[in-house]
Formats: structure tokens, C-alpha cells, sequence
């Protein structure tokens, strides 16, 4: 075990003995090397628990903790009750990081709240590695190059891109703060999923400092079927309650106003998304949901004219205007690119 980790890297794993290796060998050989690695074992069934305590034994900076399957939220959540470093990063157990990551993070001047960076997607299978410029600095309004400092106020499209914990690095003092402005004192909601979304915009909105590194620095699987992505079932219905959260968080923070149409077209463009990803015999009372939460923008005192400009309006007029099953011949594998 580190003595004095400057970074703790929280990992939560769940049946990921294809691609776990492959997720902690990108650690180990990081270049800097004043680093813990909290490896929180979610329940798994496969021989991920054992892989872990092969690491373990070869690497005293992993620290490992069992909890029962409850999630990659409660998971995280103990992770940061027992962090020692500084800053703290997180990663998915079947991704990977560039090898020079929290190196390039030490060598800054100055450390930010939250320090952001690209990813790649990759398909180990094709062995292709994709780009994916999530946040670009085209995007932040005083931007100048990748030591600038912003804040959430300075991005003029926050609702787009990379709505994860992951692909960045936060200062563990600034994490620990924001656990009393939460209703329930965690930093990730519990027994839920989407919980990433809403940590996303709880950081981002109190930081007071933000730094964005255009470069692909995390690495993102695209082929694993275990993955949350992949298999959402009935649990698309969390949607609802996470976005109510992320609503309220804009409220309390007199952010409301400025975003009102952010957090609409947010909405739309996400219930519809998952309408499609939903169990086929769920699907209409989905649809039925989505519909009901959307109509309530009728009286939310949107200007029509504004609203028109927004990308995919027409699906949430067609939201309004068609049944789940007509939405579903409609937009059925076009919904990505949807008008």
C-alpha cells in the first residue's frame, strides 16, 4: 500500500474478468507512480474477485472491498469513504487509461476542481481505436488553450457530450464538500442507474475551477456485453428520477433560467433514446411516462420561436402528437439522427 498516495483511482468491478487486466495493467505501469488503486469488488460471479487478489499480492497500492451486487453508485460511494489521495479518478473496469494520464495531471501548475479529458473508443476485437472529442475548447467561451481555467457557466453546450465520472480527475477535498449539498449525503445516487449523469452535473455546476485536456486520454470499450449500456431492461425507467435530480440541483443553484431550454431538449432527446432501449412489453408505458413528463413543458413558459431552433424538436413534437407505436415506426433505427 502506498503510504502517501497522492491520487486514489476508484474502480468498481462486476463480472469483468474478460477485460480486467487489461483495465489495471494500464494502472500499474502508469509513469507516476504515487498512486492507490481501490478496487471495489460489486458481487461478481466470476473469477474477478480472484484477479483482483492477484493484483493485490504483486502490487501493494491496490485496496480491495466486497459489498454485495449493489451497483457501480454504492460502490463508488465506498471508494470515496476510504480514499487518501489528494485527487481522485474513476474508472470503469472495462476501460483503460493512457499510460502517461496522472502524469500529465502532477506536471500542471495549477489544479483545478475538476480536470476533464477525452476519450477513444476501442474495439479490441478490430483492434480500431475511434476518437471521441467529447469536450472541445471550442466549447468553453474564454477559451484560450488547455491551462485555461473555467467554470460550468463557461460551456456553451453542457448537456452534450460525455455525461460520465469517468475521463476525469477531481480534487478529493472539493468531492467531500459537495456530500452535504446533498439531500441524502451521497455523492452518487444508490440503487439506481444513470447515476453518472447526475454526479456529472453536481460536480461540474459547484466546481470553481475546471480545466479540459483535449486529448484522448481514457479508453472506452464498445463490445462488452455485461456492460450498463447494453443491458438496461426495466431499469430505462431511472431516467426519470435522475433528471428530476439533475433539475433540481439547476434550481437550487439559480441556474434554472439560463438552462431551462438545456435541460428541455436534454429530456426529450434522452427519453426518446431510451424509449428504443426499453423491453419490448415496457415499451408503451415508457412511452406513456415520457409523454406525460414532457407535456408539463406546455406550461414551463417556453418561447415557441426558441424552441424551434432546437436540435430534434420535431421528436418531441411527434412525442406529443404520436402513440408508442406509431413513435416507434417513425423513428424506429433513426433516432440518432431524428428531425
Amino acid at each position: 500500500m502506498a503510504d502517501n498516495p497522492l491520487i486514489s483511482v476508484i474502480i468498481p468491478v462486476y463480472n469483468s474478468e474478460m477485460f480486467l487486466d487489461e483495465c489495471l495493467e494500464s494502472l500499474i505501469y502508469q509513469t507516476y507512480s504515487n498512486l492507490e488503486f481501490i478496487c471495489i469488488n460489486d458481487g461478481s460471479t466470476d473469477s474477478s474477485y480472484e484477479i483482483l487478489k492477484q493484483y493485490r499480492e504483486k502490487d501493494t497500492r491496490f485496496v480491495i472491498l466486497n459489498q454485495t451486487n449493489q451497483g457501480a453508485g454504492r460502490a463508488r460511494n465506498a471508494g470515496i469513504n476510504i480514499a487518501r489521495g489528494k485527487y481522485l479518478s474513476f474508472i470503469d473496469s472495462d476501460d483503460r487509461v493512457s499510460l502517461s494520464l496522472y502524469q500529465k495531471f502532477i506536471n500542471l501548475n495549477e489544479k483545478p476542481d475538476i480536470y476533464v479529458f477525452n476519450a477513444s473508443e476501442y474495439n479490441k476485437q478490430t483492434r480500431d481505436v475511434y476518437p471521441r472529442y467529447f469536450f472541445s475548447l471550442n466549447e468553453w467561451q474564454r477559451h484560450k488553450d488547455d491551462n485555461t481555467i473555467h467554470t460550468f457557466n463557461d460551456n456553451v453546450n453542457p448537456f452534450h457530450g460525455n455525461i460520465s465520472a469517468v475521463n476525469k480527475i477531481y480534487r478529493t477535498e472539493f468531492l467531500k464538500s459537495l456530500i452535504k449539498k446533498t439531500p441524502d449525503g451521497k455523492l452518487f445516487p444508490v440503487d439506481t442507474i444513470f447515476e453518472d449523469q447526475y454526479f456529472f452535473f453536481l460536480t461540474m455546476i459547484f466546481a470553481k475551477s475546471i480545466m479540459v485536456n483535449p486529448d484522448p486520454l481514457y479508453y472506452y470499450r464498445s463490445t462488452n456485453n455485461n456492460s450498463v449500456t447494453q443491458n438496461l431492461s426495466s431499469k430505462v425507467f431511472d431516467i426519470f428520477g435522475i433528471i428530476d435530480k439533475i433539475e433540481y440541483l439547476l434550481k437550487i443553484t439559480n441556474n434554472y433560467e439560463a438552462y431551462k431550454y438545456a435541460i428541455f431538449q436534454y429530456k426529450y432527446k434522452q427519453y426518446a433514446h431510451l424509449f428504443f432501449m426499453a423491453d419490448e412489453d415496457l415499451r408503451a408505458d415508457f412511452y406513456k411516462e415520457m409523454k406525460a413528463r414532457l407535456m408539463q413543458y406546455r406550461d414551463e413558459n417556453l418561447n415557441p420561436k426558441i424552441c424551434e431552433r432546437l436540435t430534434f424538436y420535431g421528436v418531441y413534437k411527434n412525442i406529443l402528437k404520436l402513440d408508442a407505436r406509431e413513435f416507434y415506426e417513425k423513428y424506429n433505427g433513426k433516432i440518432k439522427d431524428a428531425k
